[in-house]
């Protein structure tokens, strides 16, 4: 039986403390685990076809149709129901937060990407040496609606650790932390071709990239130093998360996708793989399913609970637990 049932039902875990927002029908509820039988807290979303997205901090990111004749919105909530921002809006979201916006890790604001044209440039106040079709990295605070934009020809991508804190990926590869005030703390080159951020664990003090050759690769937080480059043989990389417990857990591309938990140090698989520990409780066709489908590792998450080490994983009729072996 699913943990959290529900074709369509929807969950995001916070990395940090392991609570679960679970959004079932029209119905949001937060537990204190993944293993608590009971909500911390339950309220009704509005709108059509929700679906829950982020946990950061103590603010939780949902989108939802078909609420005050808009096509869609976004909102986040604090994980007791108290709204902190919605967009779009005729306010703050003229031109961001946008469809692609998310939470900062810390649960304090949103972030954002879009390239700069005359009316971002305006929007943002930005100056005008920075060239039209520069990226712009851009973040908003909810403590005082406070707006922070930067722009560079050099900027690919971003992800916000606060409002003030922005890990950049940066064009012809490589990476940079910017912070307010401050500005660059680190910038480590890439060798070409440009990187995706795929993961970002603050308590390890890690972000994991995957690079233009199909590899992930591990650069450290506070200084930006080169940490492990995993690389699949005969397979690219299409997505990376760091596990609890050191390791990488990779999605590979291609016609037979596969998704590994390796040693970074060495490049190889190491401890319990996730498709052997679904097929060990019976889950084979649930995992095999999700495979099938995956283009991220946002619907397999590795989770710590009081009675251990997890998977949650999403299948067919909801979302499945499936505990490490011991």
């Amino acid at each position: 039986m699913p943990r959290y049932a529900g074709a369509a039902t929807t969950v995001a875990v916070n990395r940090a403390d392991g609570r679960v927002a679970v959004l079932q029908g029209a119905v949001l509820s937060v537990y204190p685990d993944a293993s608590a039988s009971a909500a911390a807290a339950s309220f009704e979303i509005p709108g059509s076809d929700p679906a829950v997205l982020e946990f950061h901090g103590n603010q939780i990111l949902y989108a939802t149709h078909g609420v005050s004749e808009m096509p869609f919105v976004f909102v986040a909530v604090s994980a007791e129901g108290r709204e902190r921002l919605a967009w779009p809006n005729s306010g703050i979201s003229e031109l961001f937060p946008t469809d692609t916006s998310r939470l900062t890790l810390d649960g304090k604001g949103v972030f954002g990407f879009l390239l700069l044209d005359p009316a971002a440039r305006t929007f943002f106040g930005l100056a005008d040496e920075i060239p039209l079709g520069a990226g712009v990295a851009a973040t908003y605070r909810f403590a005082g609606e406070k707006l922070l934009a930067r722009g560079s020809a050099g900027f690919a991508a971003v992800l916000a650790l606060t409002p003030d804190d922005m890990l950049l990926a940066i064009t012809r590869g490589g990476l940079m932390r910017y912070r307010s005030p401050g500005g660059v703390a680190w910038k480590r080159e890439g060798t070409g071709g440009d990187w995706r951020i795929a993961d970002v664990d603050l308590r390890a003090g890690v972000a994991v990239a995957v690079d233009a050759a199909g590899a992930a690769v591990a650069t450290g937080l506070e200084n930006g130093e080169p940490r492990w480059r995993c690389a699949v043989a005969g397979a690219q990389v299409r997505d990376a998360r760091l596990l609890h417990d050191g390791r990488a857990l990779v999605l590979t591309g291609g016609s037979e996708g596969q998704v590994v938990a390796l040693d970074p140090a060495t490049g190889r698989p190491a401890g319990p793989q996730p498709g052997a520990e679904c097929e060990r409780d019976g889950l084979s066709q649930v995992f095999a399913g999700w495979l099938a489908k995956a283009k991220s590792l946002a619907e397999l998450v590795d989770l710590t609970t009081p009675a251990g080490s997890a998977w949650l994983i999403r299948g067919a009729d909801g979302w499945y637990e499936v505990k490490h072996a011991q």
